[in-house]
């Protein structure tokens, strides 16, 4: 059974360049005073921990866009800032997305610090939390409503969510074709075997035969990379 270790050989590579849907783990920085050092006041030490959020842009797109329209509706009545975020507290802080953003705005709104940085030093949120960090502080610079600038941003991230899922739908048959291709060299070994040649006869016989075979998996290598690269880019 010398093909064997051809067949595994091939097995492995398909793994390797099977198409990942991408890391989408980001680390969660803990809530920062004035003076740049984590918050110890009460009620912070929650919310100071490093968490590990896991979560695709969609999902934390989705899940600011919420936060946003929930703080939003308090304001628009004359509730303050603080008040409102403290409101918006109790319907989300289960969220694994944004539960614990809310108790560093709360933590931020009763301690007078600026709300804006709490939610530019968010990681979790990545560039959608740092957009809405820019609309507060462009609200609190210029003395516009916030509210009107929060449910400007809400309506920004929510185009931003039905754009990303158009795009993943147009790209759900390019993705099916990168994993066909990618798994289609063990064909090879399989129709051999289906027509009497063993794996070995295909790819040990000859230097030419085996030369042929690590050419393959270069290219099928390259092609993958290629894929990828394209769908990434159509993506962003």
């Amino acid at each position: 059974m010398s093909w064997v270790p051809v067949v595994v050989a091939l097995v492995v590579s398909s793994v390797l360049l099977w198409p990942g849907s991408g890391a989408r783990v980001r680390a969660a920085r803990p809530a920062r005073d004035g003076r740049g050092t984590a918050s110890r006041g009460p009620g912070s030490a929650a919310a100071g921990r490093r968490r590990t959020v896991v979560a695709s842009p969609g999902e934390v797109e989705a899940g600011l866009a919420e936060l946003l329209s929930l703080v939003a509706a308090p304001l628009r009545v004359g509730v303050s800032p603080a008040s409102s975020i403290a409101a918006a507290t109790t319907a989300v802080a289960d969220d694994r997305v944004v539960g614990e953003l809310t108790s560093r705005l709360v933590d931020a709104g009763r301690s007078g610090d600026d709300v804006s940085e709490v939610w530019r030093d968010y990681e979790a949120g990545g560039e959608a939390a740092a957009f809405v960090a820019r609309a507060w502080a462009l609200s609190e610079r210029t003395g516009a409503p916030l509210a009107d600038a929060l449910g400007a941003a809400e309506q920004v991230l929510r185009a931003r969510q039905r754009t990303r899922q158009r795009l993943a739908s147009a790209a759900a048959g390019p993705r099916a074709s990168m994993m066909v291709l990618t798994l289609l060299p063990l064909s090879g070994p399989v129709v051999g075997l289906a027509c009497g040649v063993a794996p070995r006869e295909l790819y040990l016989q000859s230097p030419l035969a085996l030369a042929s075979l690590g050419l393959g998996l270069v290219l099928a290598f390259v092609a993958w990379s290629w894929s990828r690269a394209i769908l990434a880019r159509a993506a962003a």
